[in-house]
């Protein structure tokens, strides 16, 4: 069986490092790549060219999303995953822009954090639980306030922000999201 080739970009060497010992167990994933910075992400990415990324949406010298645009312009097949202490809906509506394909919570117990990165080589989308809520919670407040807001607010998502907070709406799962797109 080919291992998924994967790459940890996070400004926490602890966190990088501990994460890089509990997924050693997993037999299905090898980490090609940890690092600190955007730099040494794009750099890296180019490099080992792998299947997914795992990225926080701050990285100490520039942002995770201008990282995640610039490596998803180079290399589209490579499966972005955010994994951040975010739960900031503008960060994930900035995340799925710039082409990642999940958003997960750091929270996240390690057997959920293996799976989403399988699903996600396999072309599913992830949405954390927290996330979901959060938008969730968002997307009511909107429709109770409904008239008072300007209809161009919510064209300016793009069709595919579009169609994920339309599903989370209507109370789909993640891995009905993930389905359905």
């Amino acid at each position: 069986m080919k291992k998924l080739k994967l790459l940890i970009a996070d400004n926490s060497e602890i966190f990088r490092e501990g994460l890089v010992k509990l997924l050693e167990r997993e037999p299905s994933i090898e980490v090609v790549s940890t690092c600190s910075t955007g730099l040494e992400a794009v750099e890296s990415a180019h490099e080992h060219q792998p299947d997914v990324i795992l990225i926080d949406t701050e990285l100490d010298e520039c942002g995770g999303i201008e990282v995640m645009q610039c490596i998803h312009e180079r290399l589209p097949k490579t499966n972005i995953m955010v994994l951040t202490c975010s739960e900031v809906s503008t960060d994930f509506f900035s995340a799925v822009k710039a082409g990642a394909k999940a958003y997960i919570s750091k929270n996240t117990s390690i057997e959920n954090l293996i799976k989403a990165i399988t699903l996600v080589a396999n072309g599913k989308v992830i949405v954390s639980p927290p996330m979901a809520a959060r938008l969730l919670a968002e997307f009511n407040v909107l429709e109770e306030h409904k008239d008072a807001v300007e209809v161009g607010d919510i064209t300016r998502l793009s069709k595919r922000e579009q169609a994920v907070l339309s599903l989370v709406a209507k109370g789909f799962t993640n891995k009905e999201i993930a389905t359905t797109l």
